[in-house]
């Protein structure tokens, strides 16, 4: 009988992997902080020196199927890479405290690449690895050029990049000013509480190892999963998101659904221009990064844009080894497949790029990266263009920088209606129309409700129609187009307005209307008034004041087709999304007043409001 067991229980075994994983080594800093760190090796690596992938991260170790790490992971290990999971300092077992954003990356990053060299199974040659906040890790510490940084896939991450040229985001925490509060609040909380429980003094690493079998150090569930109805799951509750955000003052939202501590407290009461903002290690624009990478992102993704003005710059100041891809989907999604959410734009299968003409995906681009840097492979992987970018139902454009070389800046002009029935309140035309304006009332006790877009459920791109009829949205579209118009980079709109507020947001959004009438996002933008003269100063408005200004922080890359209208959509919020301005002129995150404001849009004329498009030849 017992051998009868011992043999069922052999064959329901699941068969070991062919790695190892050494669990929760202590990796000491500088300062005497200890960062938990996994170790995961081939099992036929026994006296090879061999390259490494780090990957550094907030989130668990033992769920590395988030955020495409396990199959990749697994993928680097079959090809003979050695691979380091760490856990970022001030989450789960590493010690320290995440006290701002990006703490420790730039430090704790190449003190770490110290440790794995002087391991016994490294080559001395290190890839850094990761989407998202695994990501952004990687440009602090790409910033010191270490030389044992021999390359990095920094993946979705422009919310790392701070003052380049052009980009005035601070690491997409604004837009034109306005806090993208409905990202960061979730995000600090659900991810980086200054409170948390740690561990005792002087764990061994068997305790630590038998702690992380039984316990969670992380409160709240990883990446929250907000509901159809717009509501959250927070703490195993459900939460009405929406009306938990719209708590006033609204510096204190996180505390109205029970929320810890965060760095987001004090970010919400800075200024976009705040000196305070330098002490965050952004990866900024007299940074000289030397490391090759491929700066990889998504059209519906919360930093694409911020992603592209990272690539210019570095292009610009001649920075080696610089590779733009460009895909089609919301944050960190590289599944290839042609839908997500409510739109369908076509193929976007990995074998559209070619440098390779290969069907196995992301996977195999991102070996042969690392093939070529730290193993010495010649595979031909630095031949492929430079720029590849996913025209969503157009395939894939090559290009040798950004912007595409072939563009050709082509505006829209917002104009009158032509009288269709319908949501529009206008045209979108392509010569400047005559003189005219559109007024809306904006009431912030019943914001214009986000839908779609943000960061970073599959969600992102939906149909914008229920919020398109509402009287606080302006909707300016074409006709249907009677041929296609294909355009890819960044969009910029130039708006003349006017409010009787002291103070007051604009927000856009580009829409494809479908001949079916479907509206889906591709991209939007905001911009509170106050900041009209620069982020480094708030000036009131006048009601009988008409101002210019310019929202640039949409980019995209998409073919209209032949019966498709481009659209533009005018509103003064994006809630909960983006912050709502209580039209009051003062601080806004510590008011529980607001204002009605009734704003305009201007065109024609002097006062030409236009869309500015980066169109492509077909």
């Amino acid at each position: 009988m017992a051998f009868v067991l011992t043999l069922l229980l052999s064959v329901a075994a699941p068969p070991a992997p062919p790695y190892t994983w050494e669990k929760e080594i202590f990796v000491p800093m500088r300062d005497g902080v200890n960062l938990s760190t996994d170790v995961l090796l081939p099992r036929n690596a026994s006296g090879k020196k061999l390259p490494t992938v780090l990957i550094r991260t907030p989130y668990d170790k033992e769920r590395v199927e988030w955020l495409l790490q396990k199959r990749v992971l697994e993928k680097f290990l079959e090809h003979g890479y050695a691979v380091v999971l760490q856990q970022e300092r001030g989450h789960w077992f590493s010690e320290g405290v995440y006290d701002d954003y990006l703490a420790g990356a730039s430090t704790d990053g190449v003190d770490t690449l110290d440790w794995i060299i002087e391991q016994p199974w490294s080559n001395g040659r290190v890839g850094t690895f990761g989407c998202s906040s695994s990501g952004e890790q990687q440009w602090p510490m790409a910033a010191r050029n270490h030389p044992a940084h021999t390359a990095m896939l920094p993946l979705a991450s422009g919310t790392a990049v701070g003052a380049v040229p052009g980009n005035d985001t601070q690491g997409a925490i604004y837009r034109g000013g306005v806090p993208q509060s409905g990202l960061w609040i979730w995000w600090y909380g659900d991810m980086v509480p200054t409170e948390r429980l740690v561990l005792p003094p002087k764990t061994t690493q068997e305790q630590r190892i038998r702690l992380r079998t039984g316990y969670s150090f992380q409160p709240v569930p990883q990446f929250y999963k907000l509901r159809e109805d717009g509501s959250l799951d927070w703490l195993n509750r459900k939460v009405d998101f929406p009306t938990a955000m719209s708590h006033l003052p609204s510096k204190d939202a996180l505390r109205a659904f029970g929320g810890p501590l965060t760095p987001f407290d004090k970010y919400v009461t800075w200024a976009p221009a705040d000196p305070r903002w330098k002490a965050v290690p952004f990866i900024q624009g007299d940074a000289r990064p030397r490391v090759p990478a491929i700066h990889y992102s998504t059209w519906h993704d919360i930093g694409v844009g911020e992603t592209t003005r990272l690539f210019k710059h570095l292009q610009e100041v001649g920075t080696p080894n610089q590779y733009l891809v460009i895909g089609a989907g919301p944050h960190c999604e590289l599944e290839e497949e042609p839908k997500f959410a409510d739109y369908t734009f076509g193929d976007l299968a990995l074998g559209d790029i070619r440098y390779r003409g290969r069907d196995d995906g992301f996977q195999k681009l991102w070996v042969d990266w690392f093939d070529h840097w730290l193993a010495g492979k010649k595979n031909g992987v630095l031949d492929m263009p430079r720029v590849q970018l996913m025209v969503m139902n157009g395939g894939w454009v090559m290009g040798s920088k950004w912007p595409l070389p072939q563009t050709r800046w082509t505006p829209l002009y917002l104009g009158p209606a032509a009288g269709e029935p319908g949501v529009d309140a206008g045209q979108l035309v392509w010569m400047p129309p005559a003189s005219g304006s559109h007024s809306f009332v904006y009431d912030p006790a019943q914001p214009t409700p986000s839908r779609g877009g943000g960061c970073c459920e599959i969600q992102a791109a939906v149909d914008q129609r229920p919020v398109e009829a509402r009287r606080d949205v302006l909707v300016y579209s074409t006709p249907p187009l009677e041929a296609p118009v294909t355009v890819a980079g960044p969009v910029t709109v130039t708006l003349h307005v006017s409010s009787s507020a002291k103070d007051t947001d604009f927000m856009v959004k580009l829409v494809d209307v479908f001949p079916d009438g479907k509206a889906i996002n591709l991209a939007d933008d905001a911009f509170r008034m106050r900041y009209r003269e620069g982020f480094d100063r708030s000036v009131r408005m006048t009601a009988d004041g008409t101002y210019r200004i310019t929202l640039s922080n949409m980019v995209t890359a998409v073919k209209f087709g032949r019966g498709h209208r481009i659209r533009l959509e005018v509103a003064s919020a994006n809630f909960p999304s983006m912050e709502r301005n209580l039209n009051t002129g003062g601080n806004n995150y510590d008011e529980t007043t607001w204002v009605v404001a009734r704003n305009t849009v201007h065109f024609g004329g002097e006062q030409a409001s236009q869309i500015l498009l980066p169109v492509v030849p077909e």
